[in-house]
């Protein structure tokens, strides 16, 4: 999926950072932190994984036996520990590894995400979160922005097939069975993607009901309504997530539903005309938060403007009032403010953006967004 080079590059580049930081190793216990640095695939529930990266050496990465064979794969990583299980006699435990790894090493960065337990195993050390890792994971590289462009054009051709049979009253399992059917292009054309890696998903959110922003229509007698419906089509592929959502207006829908419905659409081009590089990324969520004010629907907005995609559904950057962070090329982003009225429904269309030199490229282009293209 991506050459060893650029998988060995990234592990060169933390390891400088280790050293410029003055700490003398990195110990990275979460999926997305060591699937990114050994090019394998991490995901372990209640065992533990741990990634040291000293200062200077080799790397080391403690694995449990039942793991072995899959994490030995790792692409940057020669030095393979393992460990029995997750309650193991003494010596045959993760952290009789970890120390041994550590050895006289003192000052210790941890991943910012990491279970509060570490910091019991890494009592004696003298330990600090650093967010060394997921401040490089921001900017992406050429091959990730490659792979990040095709899973939005399979959601948004799974967008496109739900739109394609639209109306009122349709069960959303006619939309999920539409939409779902990338499926089978997901796998015929990605040899890497399975469905450990891959997530396919599409979920439905109707109205009134709506107006809570994480409510689910996924009943079977549920229908979509006379009114606004919000269609999602997002997941992983490989590991890299996009997203497509987009709100429809199906039936006898109001004029309240409509103007609700324009003034969203509004807000999103908002958005998407302040990001470029070198905007911080809080002054767009600031200015969307001030067009609702001015449109007297302040309150009926729940959520930041939008997040970055990567290894993880939701992370840096986000597009937040409290955001730090500064738009710059090679970033990927949703864009997605929402309205959201008690008693009438949800309004919000995301789509991912990639942060370009000259601005920005909505990657999910390919699905109608207006009133015109997405009544039915």
């Amino acid at each position: 999926m991506f050459e060893s080079a650029e998988i060995c590059q990234r592990l060169k580049r933390i390891q400088e950072r280790i050293r410029s930081v003055e700490l003398d190793a990195l110990v990275l216990c979460t999926d997305a932190n060591i699937s990114y640095l050994i090019g394998v695939h991490c995901e372990l529930g209640e065992r533990q994984a741990a990634l040291v990266i000293p200062a200077k050496g080799e790397p080391s990465l403690i694995v449990p036996r039942l793991e072995q064979e899959q994490l030995s794969a790792a692409v940057s990583v020669d030095n393979i520990l393992v460990y029995w299980e997750k309650d193991s006699k003494p010596g045959r435990n993760w952290t009789d590894l970890l120390y041994e790894t550590l050895g006289s090493a003192k000052h210790i960065g941890i991943d910012p995400l990491t279970d509060i337990g570490i910091s019991t195993v890494l009592s004696d050390y003298q330990w600090q979160v650093s967010d060394i890792v997921e401040q490089l994971r921001i900017i992406k590289s050429p091959a990730e922005i490659a792979l990040t462009r095709r899973v939005a054009d399979y959601w948004t051709r799974a967008m496109n097939a739900m739109l394609s049979i639209a109306k009122a009253g349709l069960p959303v399992g006619d939309l999920m069975a539409a939409g779902g059917a990338i499926a089978n292009e997901v796998f015929a054309y990605e040899p890497d993607a399975n469905w450990i890696n891959t997530r396919i998903i599409q979920f439905f959110q109707t109205s009134p009901a709506s107006s809570a922003p994480h409510h689910l229509s996924h009943r079977p007698d549920e229908r979509l309504p006379h009114g606004p419906t919000i269609l999602n089509a997002i997941g992983s592929v490989c590991d890299y997530y996009a997203e497509n959502e987009r709100t429809i207006l199906t039936g006898n829908y109001t004029a309240q539903h409509a103007e609700l419905f324009d003034i969203t659409h509004r807000a999103h081009e908002l958005a998407l005309s302040l990001i470029k590089p070198g905007v911080p990324c809080a002054d767009v969520d600031c200015a969307v938060q001030d067009y609702f004010n001015e449109q007297g629907l302040g309150k009926h907005s729940k959520h930041r403007v939008g997040h970055g995609f990567g290894l993880i559904d939701q992370e840096a950057p986000y597009l937040s009032e409290g955001s730090q962070e500064i738009f710059q090329p090679g970033m990927l982003c949703s864009v997605e403010p929402g309205l959201y009225v008690n008693g009438v429904g949800g309004f919000r269309h995301s789509d991912t953006v990639l942060i370009t030199e000259e601005g920005n490229e909505i990657l999910t282009a390919g699905t109608p967004i207006d009133r015109a293209g997405l009544t039915f």
